[in-house]
């Protein structure tokens, strides 16, 4: 296990700026991954840094993995690589445990947390290894929104023992990175997976400057008694009109920066998944349509975003000279 010091760990990222990637041609995580091609996977890469993000959530996960073991991390590489050849880190979201009623896109359900999760472990192992003390990697998130929402649930019980498992395996595989689980923003969903975490995280989608602000002031009180950094991998609630959701999240990133927790937006680009595409919106949104991307399908943003290609209030930690 390594006990060297940390990479990339940082006691305020404010200055945290970018998207969530499945990218478009997967309406699946694991299509995403099986029909994996470099090019395509760049053409997405190069649009993030119209909007000066400094880094993406790439979402992998088992069930693409053991498909073809070898052939999807070798693209989980070059992934990697591209990022970095735009100047971009990476923070693996390695499992997904939110689902969708009507067009979900994959991951792990409460089934799988009943049987032998031996060969997770093995995926994960895979990948943390060979990117171990790698600087292009940010952060390790272990897995978006794990569901428990009460400590004496046992569904608290299975995702939590889990999750340490998890983390156990990606610290014996001497990971210098810091980890995070990407934790919903519930209060007591956040506290249940906070002992695990080097850095808390949270998904505020605040609808409203009131709501949102509510949501921090909790998301400090979490910090305050864990004494931990925390940072955002989601927030900014979709919208299927362009003009509202550019006002929110105008001010979601503002109020966000200001927090110290920085911002990922989710759904970089339209595409084929649920909440990427008008005709097919989750409700996590305003007026209940959580349509989340950022960027049309040819590849502009979307009307009312310009203002992204500002130049960031905040700069990275590794671009300031």
């Amino acid at each position: 296990m390594n006990t060297g010091q940390q990479l990339h760990r940082y006691d305020d990222y404010r200055w945290l700026r970018g998207f969530n990637i499945i990218p478009s041609w997967g309406a699946r995580i694991e299509q995403a991954w099986w029909d994996y091609h470099p090019g395509r996977f760049r053409e997405e890469a190069a649009l993030a840094t119209k909007a000066h993000a400094n880094c993406i959530r790439l979402w992998i996960e088992f069930t693409a993995w053991m498909a073809d073991p070898d052939g999807v991390q070798t693209s989980f590489m070059d992934a990697v690589a591209a990022l970095d050849e735009f100047g971009v880190k990476t923070m693996p979201c390695l499992f997904n445990r939110w689902h969708d009623g009507r067009y979900d896109y994959g991951g792990t359900y409460e089934a799988n947390l009943h049987g032998d999760v031996g060969p997770m472990l093995e995926y994960v192992r895979a990948l943390v290894e060979p990117l171990k003390d790698d600087a292009r990697i940010l952060i390790w998130d272990l897995c978006n929104e794990p569901q428990a929402g009460e400590f004496d649930h046992p569904q608290a019980a299975r995702e939590l023992h889990w999750m340490a498992r998890v983390a156990e395996t990606v610290r014996r595989a001497g990971a210098r990175q810091p980890i995070t689980i990407g934790t919903f923003n519930a209060r007591r969903n956040i506290e249940i997976f906070a002992p695990l975490c080097d850095v808390l995280c949270c998904h505020p989608y605040g609808r409203t400057e009131d709501q949102l602000k509510e949501m921090l002031a909790g998301c400090r009180a979490i910090q305050d008694r864990h004494g931990k950094p925390m940072l955002s991998n989601e927030t900014v609630p979709g919208c299927l009109d362009n003009a509202k959701r550019a006002e929110c999240a105008r001010w979601t990133i503002r109020m966000m920066e200001d927090a110290g927790y920085g911002w990922m937006g989710w759904g970089m680009r339209e595409g084929k998944a649920i909440s990427t595409r008008r005709d097919r919106y989750d409700a996590n949104g305003i007026d209940n349509q959580g349509f989340h991307a950022w960027f049309t399908g040819d590849g502009q943003l979307r009307p009312g975003l310009e203002f992204l290609t500002e130049p960031p209030r905040f700069a990275a930690p590794w671009l300031i000279q």
